[in-house]
C-alpha cells in the first residue's frame, strides 16, 4: 500500500508530533495492520517524556490490534481481513533464551513502540508470526487488551497462585486491575484489590472484585488479618510502583508466602531491616516476572487471554475513561503525566480522527 498516514512521532525526548508519514513498506513475511485501538501505557509516558526511544524518530505505542490490510508475498491469504492482536515483542530466535521459549529474556530482541515503529498510527508493519487472530464477534479496541491481560496472566502464573489463595494486589492500574481479576480467575478465596483512588476501587468492585479496598495500610491489614485468622496471606503483588509500599506489603504474608513485584518504581527502593528480616525468618519469596509468554507450547498464554476476554473472566470495558483520536495523542500522554483529573486506561483510536 502505498501513500501516507498519520502517526505520533517521537523525534526527541519530550518531542512528539502528530503527523504525516509514508506508510511502512512489508516484507514476504509481514503484514500491514490498520489500527482500530493503541492503548496508553504507563510505560509510554517516562519513554515519551524523559527516556526516550532506542532512536529517533520512533513511533511509540505497543497495546495494540486491527484489521490486516495487506500481506506479504509468504502470508497465506486467509490472513487478509482478519481482525488481530499484535504481540511487540519480536524476538531473536537464536538465542540461549530463546532456544528454551523464554522470548523475553531474549538478548537481542526487537520491540514494536519502542525499538521499531508501533501502534501510534493508522497503519504498523507487523511480522505474520506476531498475529493473534480474534474473532469477528469481539469488539476492535479489545485487540489493544491483549497485551496487558497477558502481562498479568504471565505475572499471576508465574508467581502461583492457587485455589483458596488469600491475595493481595497494590495498584489498581490496567496491570492491577488484570492481576486480580486473573488472581480471582485462579480460585483465589480473597483478592484484596487494593489503591487509594475510590473510583478504580469501586470499578474493581463492579467487576466482581468484592474484597477492593480504597483504605490505609492499617485497615488493609485489619482486613488480611479477619479473613485469614491472623494467618496472613498467601501472595501480594506490587503493581503500584510506589517504593514504599514495599516494606509495608511484604508485613502482610504468612509463612513461605510470595511477593510478587510488578509495578516498576521511578525512584530508588530501600529495604528496610525489619523487611529483610522477615523474608529470612518466614522463608519468604520474591519472585520477578517480566514482560508476557510468547511460546507456543505447551500453552500459548496469548490465545488463553483471548479465550478469558471472550468469556468474560477477564472484563475491559470499565476500565476504558478514554477514546481519543489520533491527533490528540500527546493530550492522552498529558493526562496521564499531570493527573489533573480521572483516567483509567486511555484508548487511541485512529478512525477518530475520520
Amino acid at each position: 500500500m502505498k501513500g501516507y498516514m498519520k502517526a505520533a512521532v517521537l523525534h526527541g525526548v519530550n518531542d512528539l508530533r502528530v503527523e504525516d508519514v509514508l506508510i511502512p513498506e512489508i516484507g514476504d513475511h509481514d503484514v500491514l495492520v490498520k489500527v482500530a485501538a493503541c492503548g496508553v501505557c504507563g510505560s509510554d509516558i517516562p519513554r515519551i517524556l524523559t527516556q526516550g526511544t532506542y532512536h529517533f524518530p520512533t513511533i511509540p505505542g505497543h497495546e495494540f490490534g486491527g484489521e490486516v490490510v495487506e500481506i506479504g508475498s509468504e502470508v497465506e491469504p486467509a490472513y487478509l481481513h482478519k481482525q488481530v492482536a499484535v504481540i511487540p515483542l519480536i524476538p531473536c530466535r537464536g538465542c540461549k533464551s530463546c532456544e528454551v521459549g523464554d522470548f523475553a529474556q531474549c538478548e537481542d530482541y526487537d520491540f514494536l513502540g519502542s525499538r521499531s515503529d508501533g501502534g501510534f498510527a493508522e497503519y504498523v508493519r507487523v511480522p505474520k508470526e506476531n498475529l493473534v487472530i480474534v474473532p469477528e464477534h469481539v469488539k476492535p479496541e479489545a485487540t489493544a487488551f491483549l497485551e496487558p491481560i497477558s502481562v498479568a496472566l504471565h505475572v499471576v502464573s508465574n508467581t502461583g497462585v492457587s485455589f483458596g489463595d488469600d491475595v493481595v494486589v497494590f495498584g489498581l492500574g490496567a496491570i492491577g486491575i488484570f492481576v486480580a481479576q486473573w488472581a480471582k480467575a485462579f480460585g483465589a478465596a480473597h483478592v484484596f484489590a487494593v489503591d487509594l483512588d475510590p473510583k478504580k476501587v469501586e470499578i474493581a468492585k463492579q467487576l466482581g472484585l468484592k474484597d477492593a479496598l480504597c483504605a490505609s495500610m492499617d485497615e488493609v491489614r485489619k482486613a488480611v488479618e479477619e479473613a485469614t485468622k491472623g494467618a496472613g496471606c498467601d501472595v501480594v503483588f506490587e503493581a503500584s510502583g510506589a517504593p514504599v509500599v514495599f516494606n509495608q506489603a511484604m508485613s502482610l504474608l504468612k509463612q513461605n508466602g510470595r511477593f510478587g513485584p510488578v509495578g516498576r518504581p521511578v525512584k530508588d527502593l530501600n529495604v528496610a531491616v525489619d523487611t529483610y528480616e522477615m523474608i529470612l525468618r518466614k522463608q519468604l519469596t520474591i519472585k520477578g516476572t517480566w514482560s508476557f509468554e510468547f511460546k507456543r507450547f505447551p500453552h500459548n498464554a496469548w490465545d488463553i487471554a483471548l479465550d478469558a476476554l471472550n468469556k468474560g473472566i477477564i472484563q475491559t470495558d470499565a476500565i476504558i475513561s478514554h477514546r481519543l483520536p489520533l491527533s490528540k495523542t500527546r493530550e492522552a500522554v498529558e493526562i496521564m503525566d499531570k493527573k489533573k483529573e480521572f483516567f483509567y486506561k486511555i484508548l487511541i483510536e485512529p478512525e477518530m480522527d475520520n
